[in-house]
Parts: C-alpha cells; sequence; structure tokens
C-alpha cells in the first residue's frame, strides 16, 4: 500500500523543531490502518493529499516560516469557519491547532494557548492522529475538497481519560494554488465544538461518526437523508 508522500524533507539543510527529520512511520501505520479512501495514482485526490500533508508537516517540524516550500510566502492566509485569518508568519507561530479553533469558546479552547500546549493536548490523547482527504471537487487554481481526520482516545485528554473509542472529525475546504501548487488561500469548514465536546467528555464519540452534524442523519445503505425504515431499506446485518 502507498504511504503518503511528504516532499521537502531532506532535499536541504532545515532548522528541525526537534532537531531532526520527524519519523511518520507510526503515522503512516495509522494512516494505512485506518483510511477509508484508496485513491488511484496520479488522482487530485492523492496530490490534494500529500501536498496538504507536507504543508503540515512543514508547519510542525520547519522552524523559519521562509523555508516552507509548500506556501506562496507573500499569499498565504488561512483560517476557518470565516474566523481570523493567519498569514504566514502569523500561522506558523502560533501553530496549526490554534489557527483551526481560533474563536472556539474557551471553555472548549482557551486563547494564547503556546504551541507546544496544543500539541501536547493531542498528543497525551492520540497515538497518532491521520488524516485524508475524501474527494476533491474541483481542480486548480481553487480546489474543493472533503476531508477525514481520525484516532483512537486511548489516552487523556485534559483529565478526560479514553476508553479506545474511534473519534473522528469531518469537514470540507478551498484552497487557492498557484501554477507550481503553492498554498496561496486555504479556507476549512467543520464543526470543531462538537469534537471538543467528545474530547472532554461531555457527549459520546457516536454523535460525530459519519459526519452527521454536517449531513444529518443518512441511512448507511442507500446514503440518503432519513433512516433507513423511511427509506424503505433494510439496514446491513
Amino acid at each position: 500500500m502507498r504511504v503518503p508522500v511528504r516532499s521537502h524533507m531532506d532535499d536541504e539543510d532545515y532548522d528541525f523543531r526537534f532537531g531532526a527529520p520527524p519519523d511518520y512511520d507510526l503515522a503512516n501505520l495509522a494512516y494505512l490502518s485506518g483510511k477509508t479512501m484508496r485513491h488511484a495514482e496520479g488522482s487530485l485526490e492523492q496530490v490534494v493529499e500529500d501536498l496538504v500533508k507536507t504543508w503540515e508537516f512543514e508547519r510542525s517540524h520547519k522552524l523559519d516560516p521562509a523555508k516552507h516550500k509548500t506556501v506562496d510566502q507573500e499569499k498565504f492566509m488561512v483560517g476557518h469557519d470565516g474566523k481570523k485569518m493567519f498569514n504566514n508568519i502569523e500561522a506558523n507561530q502560533v501553530g496549526n491547532y490554534n489557527v483551526l479553533l481560533e474563536g472556539v469558546a474557551p471553555d472548549l479552547w482557551a486563547p494564547g494557548q503556546s504551541w507546544h500546549d496544543t500539541h501536547q493536548h493531542l498528543k497525551d490523547a492520540f497515538s497518532a492522529f491521520p488524516w485524508e482527504i475524501l474527494k476533491v471537487f474541483s481542480g486548480p487554481p481553487t480546489v474543493a475538497f472533503s476531508w477525514r481526520h481520525w484516532a483512537h482516545f486511548t489516552g487523556t485528554y485534559k483529565g478526560n481519560k479514553g476508553e479506545g473509542q474511534l473519534v473522528e472529525m469531518f469537514g470540507f475546504g478551498t484552497a487557492t494554488v498557484s501554477d507550481t501548487l503553492q498554498l496561496q488561500e486555504v479556507n476549512v469548514y467543520y464543526k470543531p465544538e462538537e469534537w471538543l465536546e467528545v474530547m472532554q467528555g461531555k457527549r459520546p464519540s457516536s454523535d460525530l461518526s459519519g459526519a452527521k452534524s454536517l449531513l444529518g442523519p443518512c441511512c448507511p445503505v442507500t446514503g440518503l437523508a432519513g433512516d433507513c425504515e423511511a427509506s424503505g431499506s433494510a439496514p446491513h446485518a
């Protein structure tokens, strides 16, 4: 099975956050064992997924944002759900979690957390936190896509101990890219509050399954809105 390609890791000398290039063996294993899609070789889905994973690697591990080759240094902006947009320097300073949880209620995500603190919260909860592209709806220069994030909650999140349950997150996004596929503007759309409530033990993880909070209930047989009885189909045994 093909593992994700994270580029720009060893093409020159970089100042890495932890002193050396990261090892993605565990992350790749979790991705391969838990992903739901198998994209064709060379497909737009595969290209976009590799681009996003390379961007995440650069943002998390390369200290100098000027060395982030997945982004257009002058134009890059990123944000979620109509909240504040961060430029390349700002996003690098606060980290991806703070960017993508900007403006969430402070009882769910406290403002002003450091890069280290935000990443430690998730490391304490999950052994890995894979991400996959589900579908790409339009190609460059504006790429529209759906995505899935998932993990087994085997650790502890802010005092709430997991029981190994699958915790999923679904969403949509748009990314404007240059003619060399550098990211210029990224907008992410999802419901982070529900995911954080699950992590804090305030709601069951089943509330997140199948993207119900985004799409509403749908029949697993037909994929149509409503339950199976209403649609005339019986659920799988």
